[in-house]
């Protein structure tokens, strides 16, 4: 959006300068996050016009957050999704900030609003450890700035233009944002830097300064923060387990679970929560079969099966969760995932696909993305399928015995049960430091396929009942 035939704002030397450092990040491969924050949306609109019209475009994402539109109910989830690849710059024009605000009410600040803003510090802390770079701009335009400069950034639109919405309360965002946000977010590692709205040309080459500094500071500094401890929240559900277990009148009661089920959905999907079932477990121990007779109980409309796969290059390009975003299910509808993020605790750090830091990392971050699902209407249930090497081993070999069975069976699957005790113990360190109050795991036991696809129905079905009383 350019006004008129005006020149370039930003002078040519510093042009020069930010194309420079572009070009050296796509190098090095660093993904850079650019949000602008702001009681007017005529001043940040403008700011990034003229910083675009900089900028090499083929490695620039812009995105418009409206707070009343947030990406779905998840909130920072949908802020996720739309994170820079390696080497890419991501313009946020308003952000998970101004959600925060618009959703705060008088009496939330103690509450609910430093809930969320202790969420925002967790999710950037996410994004810097793991090598994005956040630069935030607060463009501060006050009421006698914006009544002297404002045509300086444009006109005024209809408000029903959506080049122009802006649904924003500008008393409450200055208030909130000043007095509350400023403060509790202004962190080490992602630092607000204030820009003051004043003469537009003042006002844009200072916030292409401010760019410039954090690029260069990034590019030339350590910033490589000390590792959070992770923490054992309860104790491992699988000591002390029985893997054989009897089933009694399974028909019947597979078949009332299953009943009861499909009411339930019906009544989830009138409701402002979502369901998502995580399935981990051993080769072999029924993931399969359970997700197979949970799904059947399902009306196929409000529900999907995510089966994580190995990442392709645009998920390694990244952040770890990045990939599970848009599997994340909206109000009322379901999805079941056929392995999940745990993947990072378990497979990865064993064959060598991710380094030490990232794995140690690994469980807070994890816990950090299942407390955004659970405080955004997610019913998150997770499964671990248990058995015993001795059951495991006569699976494998009635699969390699069956011509019908034997896709079932791979190298690979041999490869890893060599590997059994390695396994075994990063199993109990997932379950020891993320086996929490918002996330619980289940052991099912599943010796005797006919209890543990039983154990699973049963268990969604009495976690929703008791969700969606």
């Amino acid at each position: 959006m350019l006004y008129g035939n005006m020149e370039a704002l930003i002078p040519k030397e510093l042009e020069s300068e930010l194309n420079v450092l572009q070009h050296h990040l796509l190098e090095k491969k660093i993904p850079v996050l650019i949000l602008f924050e702001g009681s007017s949306g005529r001043v940040i609109g403008r700011v990034i016009d003229e910083l675009v019209r900089c900028l090499e475009p083929r490695e620039i994402y812009y995105h418009r957050f409206d707070p009343k539109n947030t990406p779905d109910a998840k909130d920072i989830l949908g802020f996720l999704a739309k994170t820079p690849g390696k080497g890419k710059i991501a313009l946020y024009d308003r952000s998970w900030y101004s959600s925060i605000i618009d959703k705060c009410e008088k009496d939330d600040k103690e509450k609910n609003l430093n809930e969320r803003l202790d969420l925002s510090n967790i999710f950037e802390r996410y994004l810097t450890d793991n090598g994005v770079l956040v630069i935030k701009i607060l463009l501060k335009a006050t009421a006698s700035a914006l009544k002297e400069y404002g045509s300086q950034y444009g006109p005024k639109k209809s408000t029903k233009s959506f080049l122009s919405m802006d649904h924003i309360d500008p008393m409450k965002y200055r208030e909130v944002m000043l007095d509350h946000v400023y403060n509790k977010t202004n962190t080490v590692n992602c630092p607000w830097d204030i820009v003051l709205a004043e003469q537009v040309e003042r006002t844009v080459i200072h916030a292409a300064e401010r760019i410039r500094y954090r690029i260069y500071e990034h590019l030339e500094t350590s910033h490589e923060l000390p590792p959070v401890q992770e923490r054992k929240v309860y104790p491992n559900p699988r000591l002390n387990i029985t893997l054989d277990k009897e089933c009694k009148n399974y028909q019947d009661k597979i078949e009332k679970v299953s009943k009861e089920l499909m009411d339930l959905q019906i009544k989830l999907s009138d409701s402002k929560k979502s369901l998502v079932v995580c399935f981990e477990g051993w080769d072999a121990a029924g993931k399969g079969s359970a997700i197979k007779h949970l799904s059947h109980a399902f009306n196929h409309r409000g529900y999907e099966v995510s089966q994580i796969k190995v990442p392709s290059q645009e998920e390694l390009d990244h952040t770890y969760l990045w990939r599970f975003c848009n599997s994340i299910p909206k109000n009322g509808h379901i999805t079941i995932f056929d392995r999940t993020w745990y993947g990072r605790m378990l497979v990865e750090p064993i064959e060598g696909f991710c380094t030490e830091n990232e794995y140690e990392r690994a469980a807070n971050e994890i816990l950090a993305f299942e407390r955004v699902l659970t405080s955004n209407g997610v019913i998150l249930i997770k499964f671990w399928m248990d058995i015993s090497p001795d059951e495991q081993l006569r699976r494998f070999e009635k699969r390699t015995n069956d011509p019908l069975k034997q896709w079932k069976i791979t190298d690979d699957d041999w490869r890893n049960r060599s590997k059994w005790k390695e396994y075994d113990e990063y199993v109990d360190r997932i379950m020891v430091y993320t086996n929490s109050i918002h996330s619980p795991w289940t052991v099912v036991e599943s010796n005797n396929k006919k209890y543990a696809r039983l154990k699973v129905l049963e268990t969604v079905a009495i976690r929703l009942k008791h969700e969606l009383s």
